[in-house]
């Protein structure tokens, strides 16, 4: 069968030949591969030219994010049945942690994991897969024309989670007893700014408005950019950062005054980024997600920025990757989000290729493309 992929010691992309998987043990699912969608993670590692490969393999297929088509089940699988639609959760535990066993791998304390199309396993770039029962999520008839966006949205919804996990320590000064943490319209009373208007900081601007959040989002694009103008219509302001630094961003007539509760980043943390930590409000919390691809060198007096993180109560924290937890509320929320924002999935899936067509995928991408998907059936 074909796959997608890259070759130790080649540069580029590739077609691939692979034998088509088949079952071997009886809780694994085959599965036809339906839609294959791209990010960051994947033109970084093309870029990057090092294919994290497996010892003794000479290749990886490359795609985290998909869809597929259940073809066939082993016996001992008890909750899919061929025909059903699927999406596949990314890492694969070490075996050895608790938190891996409990298939919670996203917060792997070995760091022994791996992760398909990322880190020494194949990806989902290929006709077909094989895959465990327990990594396999179901998705709902009413989600299926968005589940290629699961696994991101599913980023999202951990660090999300993460938020409301660590802010519920505190009571909340709001006068509604609904927006504290615990409940459903969480984010009431509540001033969020999202750091990135790239997939990921758009699905988190959509998520915090879903949750009844205030929201603003930064990014160096123009206002008249579709990323932007997406923003505005998930009912966020837009800031355009370009050029200003972190004091100059706080001084933003949208943002002067104001408390921010929350900051969620999702731009791979640049310098400014990195400076906004110096602003954050009392007991707010900062959410990381962005993974710097390029060495950041900075000057900080962190005798200051340790002060205020202990007198104001404040928090900032990483989360990356998700679970089968994570990918399940995200099947909750897709349908809200296409009935708040019908327009959410056409224009955040700007770029659709056909497989044969990997090559322009991979290496035309536009500058007002927001999310690429690629179509394998």
């Amino acid at each position: 069968m074909l796959g997608i992929g890259l070759i130790r010691g080649i540069s580029g992309i590739t077609e691939l030949e692979l034998s088509q998987p088949c079952i071997k043990e009886t809780n694994e699912v085959l599965i036809r591969v339906k839609e294959v969608g791209l990010d960051g993670t994947d033109y970084g590692i093309l870029k990057k030219g090092e294919p994290d490969i497996a010892s003794g393999q000479d290749s990886m297929v490359l795609g985290h994010e998909m869809t597929g088509v259940v073809q066939e089940i082993g016996p001992a699988v008890t909750t899919f049945k061929p025909g059903d639609l699927v999406t596949v959760t990314v890492r694969r535990g070490c075996g050895i942690c608790h938190p891996c066993l409990e298939n919670q791998s996203d917060m792997c304390m070995t760091g022994l994991y791996t992760e398909r199309g990322i880190h020494k396993l194949d990806g989902f770039l290929s006709e077909f897969i094989v895959d465990k029962e327990k990594y396999i999520v179901k998705v709902p008839s009413q989600c299926a024309d968005m589940a290629v966006l699961a696994e991101p949205l599913s980023i999202v919804e951990k660090g999300i989670q993460q938020i409301r996990l660590i802010q519920s320590r505190m009571p909340w000064n709001c006068s509604h007893p609904e927006h504290s943490f615990a409940s459903p319209q969480w984010g009431g009373c509540k001033i969020a700014m999202v750091i990135g208007a790239g997939p990921l900081g758009l699905m988190a601007t959509a998520l915090l408005r879903l949750a009844g959040a205030t929201v603003i989002v930064t990014d160096i694009l123009p206002e008249d950019h579709p990323k932007a103008k997406l923003a505005g219509y998930l009912e966020a302001q837009y800031i355009n950062v370009n050029g200003k630094t972190a004091g100059q961003i706080m001084d933003h007539d949208i943002i002067r005054g104001e408390r921010l509760d929350i900051i969620f980043e999702a731009s791979g943390a640049s310098g400014v980024a990195l400076d906004l930590v110096n602003y954050m409000s009392r007991s707010s919390i900062y959410v990381m997600t962005g993974i710097p691809q390029e060495e950041l060198l900075v000057c900080v007096d962190a005798a200051a920025i340790l002060r205020q993180m202990v007198r104001f109560n404040q928090v900032i924290v990483g989360s990356v990757n998700s679970n089968r937890n994570h990918f399940e509320s995200v099947m909750q929320f897709i349908p809200a989000i296409k009935e708040r924002f019908p327009e959410f999935r056409d224009r955040m899936l700007t770029d659709r290729y056909r497989l044969n067509e990997y090559q322009n995928a991979f290496t035309k991408k536009s500058p007002i493309s927001i999310k690429t998907v690629i179509d394998m059936i």
